[in-house]
C-alpha cells in the first residue's frame, strides 16, 4: 500500500522504502510474472496491488538477465544490483541490441577529436588498426597511458560506447560492436579546434584508403562550424562521394534544440541521429525526449532521420587524468571499513575535491554520504566509467548496429541499410515527429529483417522519376502486407484506388504518368489500415498527425 510523504508529496516504494514520483501497477503477465514471482520471494506480503517504483522492477529484471547468462557475472565492484542512482544499465541492454552479433569483420572508422589507446580496445585484442593524426602531417602514433592529452577523451568515449569490449567491467559495459576493426582519424589541432579543412582532410583520407581497409561504416560525432547547403559544402560532398561508394555514413545533430543542423549531418544521404532519454531504465513507457537539435536544412530535409540513446550512457573516464585517478579513490574509500573511514580520508583527500573540513568529520554517514554525493556529482560509476550524455554517443550506438547488419549480410548498401533501419524504426507517440524523423532504432527488428530472408535489391530509389518511360515509380518493401496502395495530392488522397503490385522478397511497385511539375506530397497505404512514408525519400514534411508526408517535386 503507497505511502505519501507529507514533507515531499512524493509516494514510497514499498521495495526499497525510497521516495519517488510514481509507482507502477500494471503488469504484462505473460512476460513479467517471472518479475513478479521473484519479488514475492523476497517479499512475501507483497502484492501486485502496492505497486512497485521503477528502478525495483529494473533491479529484478536485470537479476533474472544475468541468471538467463545474457549479462555477465560481474563481480561485486560492479554490481548492477544496486538501486544507486549513480548505477548505469548497460546500453546494450537498454536499447535492445542483438549480443550474438558483434560486428566481426566489420570496419568502422571514427573521425573525432582525438583518441587513447584504451584498455577496452587493445587489451584482449587490438583492434584499433590505424590511427592518424590529420592535423600533425598525417602522425600515426596514438597516445597512450604515459601521455594522458584532454583531446583524446571525447574520441575515446564515442569509441569504447561503440565498440569496447568491457574489459575494465569485466564485460559490463561491452559496445556493442564489441568485435569491430576500427580507425582513428584524430581532427583537433593543437589549439584545441576542429576546423572544416581538417574534417575535408579526414574525409579524403578515408577516400583514398577506405577499399585498402575495408571501412564500411564512418562515424562523425564532430561537425563542421558552417551550416550551408550540402550541395556547396566540401564536407557534405566529400560525405555523398563516400555514400555513392558504398560507406555509410552516421553523424550526430548536436545538442542545441534551437540550433542549426551543420554539415555532415544536413546531408541527402547522411543518416543523422538525435537523442532520447529513457531515464536509465528498461520501461519503454518512461522514454522521454533529449535537448538535440532538429529542424529542416536549407534544402528543405528535415532531420534527424533517427533518435537513440543520449544520456546515462556508460563510458570510459580517460586514464591518467586527475578525474580518473579521483574517480579510483573515491571507490576505494567507499569500500573502507566503517572504523578506519576517517583515518583513510585523512590521508587521501587531497587527490579528491571532496570538502577539507571532512576530515575533522566524526560522523561516519556524514561521511558516507559525502562520497556519495561527490560520486553522484562527477557521473562516476567505478574507477575507470562515467555516465555522459549528448547525441555524440548517440551516433556511435546507432554506427554499431549498422556494423552489426553488415556482419550478416556484407553485401548490404548504404541505401538498404537506411530502408532496414527507417522502416524498422519505432516512433514515439509523446514526441513531436520533427524532433525524432522515423522514430528510435530498433536493433533486433532491423536484424530479423535481414535474418527473415534475403533482402532484396531495387533498381532504383523510390521515388524515381524514369525519363526514357516518361513516368513516376514508387517502391516499397512489405513482406507482411495483403495490399499496398500509393495515395497523395495528386489523386486527392484516394485509398485504396492506385493499387500497387507485389513481387518477390516483399517488393512493391507502382508505375504512374509523369506528373505535371509542381510538388506533390504522398504516402503509402498499407492493409487498408495504416499510412506509411516513403523511407526511400531523404524529403519529407510534418503531416498533422504526429509523422510525415513524402514529398517529390517534378521539375522541367
Amino acid at each position: 500500500m503507497q505511502n505519501e510523504s507529507t514533507i515531499t508529496g512524493k509516494v514510497s516504494c514499498p521495495l526499497c522504502n525510497d521516495f519517488v514520483d510514481r509507482l507502477l501497477y500494471r503488469f504484462h503477465l505473460d512476460s513479467e510474472q517471472v518479475v513478479i514471482d521473484k519479488i514475492k520471494e523476497d517479499h512475501p506480503v507483497w502484492t501486485q496491488n502496492d505497486g512497485a517504483c521503477s528502478r525495483c522492477l529494473d533491479y529484478y529484471q536485470v537479476e533474472i538477465i544475468q541468471q538467463q547468462r545474457i549479462l555477465p557475472d560481474i563481480g561485486p565492484y560492479f554490481s548492477v544490483k544496486s538501486l544507486d542512482d549513480f548505477v548505469i544499465l548497460p546500453t546494450g541492454l537498454r536499447v535492445d541490441a542483438h549480443p550474438r552479433f558483434t560486428a566481426k569483420g566489420i570496419t568502422i572508422c571514427f573521425i573525432d577529436s582525438g583518441f587513447y589507446a584504451h584498455a577496452d580496445l587493445i587489451t584482449k585484442q587490438d583492434r584499433i588498426i590505424k590511427f592518424v593524426d590529420i592535423t600533425r602531417d598525417n602522425v600515426s602514433h596514438l597516445p597512450g597511458s604515459d601521455e594522458p592529452d584532454t583531446s583524446s577523451w571525447h574520441g575515446t568515449m564515442t569509441t569504447v560506447v561503440c565498440a569496447g569490449d568491457g574489459y575494465l567491467s569485466n564485460g559490463l559495459y561491452k559496445g556493442i560492436a564489441s568485435d569491430a576493426k576500427l580507425i582513428l582519424l584524430k581532427v583537433q589541432d593543437a589549439d584545441g579546434r576542429i576546423t572544416t579543412s581538417n574534417i575535408v582532410k579526414a574525409l579524403r583520407w578515408i577516400k583514398e584508403h577506405h577499399h585498402l581497409y575495408n571501412i564500411r561504416v564512418v562515424n562523425m560525432s564532430v561537425s563542421d562550424d558552417l551550416v550551408s547547403s550540402y550541395k556547396e559544402s566540401e564536407v557534405d560532398k566529400l560525405a555523398e562521394v563516400l555514400i555513392a561508394e558504398g560507406v555509410t555514413i552516421v553523424a550526430a545533430v548536436g545538442n542545441d534544440e534551437n540550433g542549426k543542423i551543420h554539415p555532415p549531418a544536413n546531408s541527402l544521404n547522411v543518416i543523422a541521429v538525435g537523442g532520447i532519454d529513457d531515464n536509465n531504465t528498461l520501461d519503454g513507457g518512461l522514454i522521454s525526449r533529449y535537448h538535440s537539435s532538429f529542424g529542416v536544412t536549407i534544402d528543405a530535409l528535415q532531420k534527424p532521420e533517427l533518435v537513440s540513446h543520449a544520456i546515462w550512457i556508460a563510458a570510459p573516464i580517460l586514464p591518467g587524468t586527475k578525474q580518473q585517478r579521483e574517480a579510483t579513490v573515491l571507490y576505494d574509500l567507499l569500500a573502507t571499513e566503517k572504523n578506519q573511514l576517517r583515518d583513510k580520508i585523512r590521508d587521501k583527500i587531497i587527490e579528491t575535491e571532496l570538502e577539507k573540513t571532512l576530515i575533522n568529520e566524526t560522523n561516519t554517514d556524514v561521511l558516507i554520504n559525502a562520497l556519495t554525493q561527490r560520486i553522484q556529482l562527477c557521473k562516476y560509476i567505478s574507477p575507470h566509467y562515467m555516465h555522459v550524455d549528448g547525441t555524440s554517443f548517440a551516433a556511435p550506438i546507432v554506427s554499431a548496429v549498422i556494423a552489426q547488419l553488415l556482419e550478416i549480410n556484407p553485401a548490404l548498401t548504404t541505401a538498404m541499410i537506411r530502408e532496414i533501419l527507417f522502416s524498422t524504426a519505432k516512433r514515439i507517440q509523446n514526441i513531436p515527429a520533427i524532433q525524432q524523423g522515423f522514430g528510435v532504432m530498433q536493433p533486433r527488428k532491423a536484424i530479423l529483417k535481414i535474418l527473415k530472408r534475403e533482402h532484396y535489391i531495387k533498381n532504383n530509389k523510390s521515388p524515381f522519376v524514369n525519363k526514357e518511360k516518361n513516368t513516376v515509380e514508387f517502391y516499397i518493401n512489405n513482406d507482411c502486407a495483403e495490399q499496398i496502395s500509393l495515395a497523395g495530392s495528386f489523386n486527392n488522397w484516394a485509398q485504396d484506388v492506385l493499387l500497387m503490385e507485389p513481387s518477390r522478397n516483399g517488393l512493391w511497385s507502382i508505375e504512374l504518368p509523369l506528373l505535371n511539375k509542381g510538388k506533390y506530397t504522398y504516402k503509402f497505404f498499407v492493409d487498408s489500415k495504416e499510412w506509411v512514408a516513403d523511407v526511400d525519400n531523404p524529403y519529407r514534411e510534418p503531416d498533422g498527425f504526429n509523422g510525415f508526408n513524402s514529398v517529390l517535386i517534378i521539375q522541367n
